[in-house]
């Protein structure tokens, strides 16, 4: 789904490549951009942003207008500072080109764009009052009390952006679609609630999920789909639970119950790359937030993040990155 330029310096399966010096200058061009439109040049802490319903209903659903959600906005405060999300979101462009900024990369978008933003990502906003947009934000708690229940979030691959692209793009058809349940849910959301008003915009959701997870699910016809996929997700869940106390493949073998050849495998087969390989990216993703998300000096991260020697926790992040600790957080 992504575009050549979009990949450049990225593996086939979307990773990035580690060690070439080509992809490193390209890595901090882009975060001297994001530097320079997120107003980051003078801030250091990213703040975290819990759900806000505006309109004060009962349930953690919103729908908002671009023009609507930057008003009164200041350019040094979230959404266009750097921020960390604790729910999801989809922005959809009617009109209107710029981009977006998602953990470290920004992502262009024009009309009939989807953009779908997971929690606990970092991201901002462009100012862009020419864009005509809607944001939705809703808690996986709002989804969970539909029909599906929990298990809603692990049909979705929408929102794992450690597979996918964050970006969709619609043609003309698929747009016209998905924008009149946009509109039906704003309508809905905009209206006095009555008894019906939560269930239907939850239907309108799930419809809209549904018809975007059967797009992107065709668009990644090629790409790896395995009888693994459940079982990666459970690894990814165990990786976000327990990621700075161990980062050992036995471990997350042991708590899946199989062995690190089986879990090796569904790795490959998934990302294309070894369990340990895949640890390693998560754990310098995590660091790489928490460099720019707190004010945590670097030998506070690294006992965080599992290091009892600063010393290779430095070695450790350069490594991966190409940059020290303190280098990369200078960048913000």
């Amino acid at each position: 789904m992504a575009s050549a330029q979009q990949c450049e310096g990225r593996k086939k399966d979307g990773r990035q490549v580690k060690g070439k010096p080509g992809f490193f200058k390209g890595v901090l061009i882009v975060h001297k951009w994001w530097m320079k439109n997120t107003g980051m040049e003078q801030q250091l802490e990213i703040p975290e942003i819990d759900f806000q319903n505006r309109r004060k209903k009962h349930y953690e659903f919103e729908i908002i207008s671009n023009k609507a959600f930057f008003k009164n906005k200041k350019d040094n405060e979230p959404p266009f500072r750097p921020h960390r999300i604790s729910f999801f979101g989809i922005l959809f462009t009617m009109s209107g080109e710029g981009y977006h900024f998602i953990d470290f990369k920004r992502y262009p978008y024009d009309k009939g764009t989807v953009i779908f933003l997971s929690k606990e990502q970092v991201h901002a906003f462009e100012r862009n009052e020419d864009r005509e947009a809607y944001l939705l934000t809703f808690t996986e708690d709002f989804l969970e009390k539909s029909s599906f229940g929990p298990n809603l979030m692990r049909i979705l691959t929408l929102f794992n952006f450690h597979l996918y692209h964050p970006v969709l793009h619609l043609e003309e058809k698929q747009f016209e679609i998905l924008l009149q349940l946009v509109m039906r849910m704003k309508r809905e959301y905009e209206n006095p609630d009555d008894d019906f008003s939560q269930e239907i915009i939850q239907s309108a959701l799930k419809v809209f999920l549904f018809l975007c997870e059967r797009l992107l699910r065709k668009k990644q016809a090629d790409a790896p789909k395995h009888i693994y996929h459940e079982e990666f997700v459970q690894f990814q869940f165990l990786v976000k639970t327990h990621i700075f106390e161990n980062n050992k493949v036995q471990f997350y073998a042991d708590k899946m119950g199989i062995s690190t050849k089986k879990l090796n495998r569904i790795t490959q087969a998934i990302v294309n790359q070894p369990a340990k390989d895949y640890l390693v990216d998560m754990l310098v993703l995590e660091i790489k937030r928490l460099l720019v998300n707190s004010s945590l000096s670097v030998k506070e991260i690294a006992y965080k993040t599992g290091f009892d020697v600063p010393t290779n926790f430095v070695k450790f992040f350069k490594k991966g990155t190409g940059l020290t600790p303190m280098k990369f957080r200078k960048q913000y």
